[in-house]
């Protein structure tokens, strides 16, 4: 164990036996953080990648692994949001029983001293009440732990004046700790991802309020397409279901073009994270099995979604078509029955949906596409209703600061 005061510097043989010993070697509790409505989703892809000891937890799922668990995850996981690795949970009764056990960390095999922090702390039902005085408190031993390695502590990460981050590089600018204080015990989490697991990397343009690259997966997850059956999506917008359709359908792991946080921390393992990715490409298709369609009646929108497509790499799996979906039908391309993708324009969200559209769209549904499974999102219950689809299910989520729902049926 590294003890308080003693001197390991980064990069000696010193300090990497230290890393291999107290962070490398060691089985460590990591959360996939996802929304409730795809927790079981989640929990599911977890499953299939072999991710040992699955809880559910209020904020996702909890699994155990080493650190290549941990890169596996973030670089396959479709719906979840991010992973953080939880540090062993201590009592934290006082705030000055707070800063001895954070002292008592080896941060400085888990940080990157180059990185400022950005630390959120939540309390509930603790003799700790103030949360501010909890970061206040845990910054305070992290940089006292720093210094007494002798070594220049991360600085707090500060927001510019709007509060806003300034850079939309998916490249990590900060290190994040989350510190949970409930009923006098602490439990510590360390962000592994850095931008949102939603971020791939390859949407560049978006025409406007674009539909999550996580919940696009999830809806298609939700819907049972595995890349079997035809897929339409007939008002394609940005192109992000289809996108994320031919990145299913081709066996690709969605995180394969991005930079991960856990690459720049002390302990990372280059030459594992190598190997997982070249592991990751082996059971990849050439190409999706089936067509893939992506439409929109606007041709800038088409444009922005084959641009989006080719930096996703699976633009050749994808037919972009400049057409009004209403007119569009599947018979004339000799497409058989697959499931359609709907995301129509909505509410606050979009001008140009709701009655209008949802009567012709729903006599259309009923012409051109009998035999399909669809996939809708809907605002409300009252426009599912006049699209009048049998056997229609209903799948609740929320999206961009809405609840809206996603209607599931076969024409």
């Amino acid at each position: 164990m590294v003890r308080v005061g003693e001197n390991v510097r980064e990069g000696s043989k010193a300090f990497q036996r230290h890393v291999k010993q107290q962070v490398q070697a060691r089985v460590h509790r990591f959360l996939a953080i996802t929304p409730p409505e795809l927790s079981s989703l989640c929990r599911e892809e977890m499953a299939a990648l072999g991710l040992g000891d699955l809880e559910s937890t209020e904020a996702g799922i909890e699994f155990s692994g080493e650190l290549p668990q941990c890169y596996w995850s973030n670089l396959w996981l479709r719906t979840a949001s991010r992973v953080l690795c939880r540090l062993p949970e201590f009592r934290a009764g006082a705030a000055e029983e707070l800063f001895r056990r954070v002292l008592r960390i080896p941060w400085e095999l888990w940080l990157n001293s180059r990185l400022p922090l950005h630390l959120t702390a939540f309390v509930e039902h603790s003799r700790l009440e103030h949360e501010g005085a909890v970061v206040d408190t845990v910054l305070a031993g992290v940089r006292k732990r720093f210094s007494l390695q002798n070594t220049e502590p991360p600085v707090e990460w500060k927001p510019e004046g709007n509060g806003v981050e300034a850079s939309a590089s998916l490249e990590p600018d900060k290190q994040r700790i989350l510190v949970h204080v409930k009923n006098n015990r602490c439990r510590i989490s360390l962000d592994t991802t850095g931008a949102h697991l939603h971020q791939r990397g390859y949407r560049r343009r978006h025409m406007g309020a674009p539909l999550r690259e996580t919940l696009a997966a999830a809806i298609l997850l939700r819907a049972g397409w595995q890349g079997d059956i035809p897929l339409v999506d007939g008002m394609c917008g940005s192109g992000t279901l289809p996108i994320e359709a031919a990145l299913l359908a081709r066996h690709l792991p969605p995180g394969g073009a991005r930079p991960f946080l856990f690459e720049r921390w002390p302990a990372f393992q280059a030459k594992t994270w190598d190997y997982l990715r070249h592991k990751a490409m082996e059971n990849a298709l050439p190409r999706a099995a089936v067509p893939i369609i992506g439409m929109d009646r606007d041709a800038e929108a088409v444009a922005v979604s084959r641009e989006n497509g080719d930096q996703a790499g699976v633009g050749s799996d994808i037919e972009w078509l400049h057409e009004d979906f209403l007119k569009f039908n599947p018979a004339k391309l000799g497409l058989k029955p697959g499931l359609l993708v709907l995301n129509p324009p909505y509410g606050r969200r979009l001008p140009g949906g709701g009655k209008e559209l949802f009567h012709p769209l729903a006599s259309h549904l009923r012409s051109a596409f009998a035999g399909w499974k669809v996939a809708i999102l809907v605002p409300d219950r009252s426009l599912s209703v006049i699209l009048g689809l049998p056997s229609m299910r209903f799948w609740t989520i929320r999206h961009g600061g809405l609840s809206i729902m996603v209607a599931l049926a076969r024409i």
